[in-house]
């Protein structure tokens, strides 16, 4: 079963001018842990708030447990349907303990105040602290805990961990991953964070000015298997020497950084062979390579192929 279906989705603004979402379309199965990728503008929040029925469509249909919504009629649905946004804004007077509460009666639901207690232990939250003095952090983290709040069947989450610290991001994923495992919650994750949804997601989907680039399992991305090798020189001449070699010959390889005596870069597996023999058997103005390392690409090395394609070694990308 399909917990969201989204067909040929789109939302223009500006009379049609800015295609924030231009025909996308995906689909999320039940129990499933959804990555949804993008930088800033993508179209990520926009696509979110088409699922959730706060924007009115300007083309195709969407369809949540199996039901096709209408954002003007259809608001029960969302009772199972947590939500944290990407721009959280709290009521400043209240405090975390009095916004769940608040909350509650606005979905219609049950709360299991043990759970709530063991998040707010786990996150650090001072349940009776107004969220007008809490930094941006603490805010998050009263945020995360309204959208687990309740025994609901879809997590929606926009940038989650965004002002969390490293600690509190990784507890808030073990939080979620063991929420999962009790109800077979779907989960839906927006992020630019790619390193942490490469561990927590298992489906991955990019998109890029409003379409959709690639569906993928998170395996199947890295099978694509970009090879990252960095090699460090004895002098800047060899290097220079290199890349002059690296620009001519394989041009289709993405450079990520570019020092005196080092170079980082990226190419599929078959280039990455031939290479090698070039690398080791040659010296580069007259000296070697000091040093080097060849390694998996990340997902996030995947990810620049759809953004960046091969990169100019002087700008870098990091």
């Amino acid at each position: 079963m399909n917990v969201i279906e989204v067909e040929n989705l789109k939302k223009y603004y500006n009379k049609g001018k800015v295609k924030a979402v231009d025909d996308i379309s995906f689909n999320v199965e039940k129990g499933a842990r959804f990555g949804f990728l993008g930088p800033n503008g993508a179209g990520k929040t926009t696509t979110i708030r088409c699922i959730l029925g706060f924007l009115n469509l300007d083309g195709g249909q969407i369809s949540i447990f199996g039901e096709n919504i209408n954002p003007k009629k259809d608001v029960k649905y969302r009772n199972k349907v947590g939500y944290l946004p990407g721009e959280l804004g709290l009521y400043k007077q209240m405090t975390a303990e009095s916004l769940i509460k608040y909350f509650a009666t606005l979905y219609d639901i049950e709360i299991d105040w043990d759970f709530v207690q063991d998040v707010s232990e786990r996150l650090q939250i001072d349940m009776g602290r107004k969220t007008k003095v809490l930094s941006k952090g603490n805010k998050q983290k009263v945020g995360v805990l309204t959208a687990l709040m309740g025994d609901f069947d879809l997590l929606i989450m926009d940038e989650p961990t965004s002002g969390l610290d490293p600690l509190m991001q990784s507890e808030f994923y073990r939080i979620v991953s063991e929420r999962q495992k009790e109800s077979n919650i779907t989960v839906f994750v927006s992020s630019h964070v790619l390193p942490e949804v490469e561990k927590f997601c298992d489906t991955i989907a990019i998109i890029k000015e409003g379409k959709i680039v690639e569906i993928a399992n998170v395996q199947d991305l890295k099978a694509k298997n970009l090879k990252h090798i960095e090699l460090i020189f004895e002098s800047p001449r060899s290097m220079e020497s290199f890349y002059s070699f690296l620009s001519s010959e394989y041009p289709q390889a993405i450079v990520k950084y570019n020092f005196d005596v080092q170079i980082e870069f990226l190419l599929p597996p078959r280039e990455s062979r031939e290479i090698l023999h070039e690398i080791f058997e040659k010296e580069w103005d007259g000296t070697a390579i000091k040093d080097f390392s060849i390694r998996h690409s990340t997902l996030e090395n995947i990810f620049l192929q759809y953004y960046q394609g091969k990169t100019d070694v002087k700008e870098g990308l990091i």
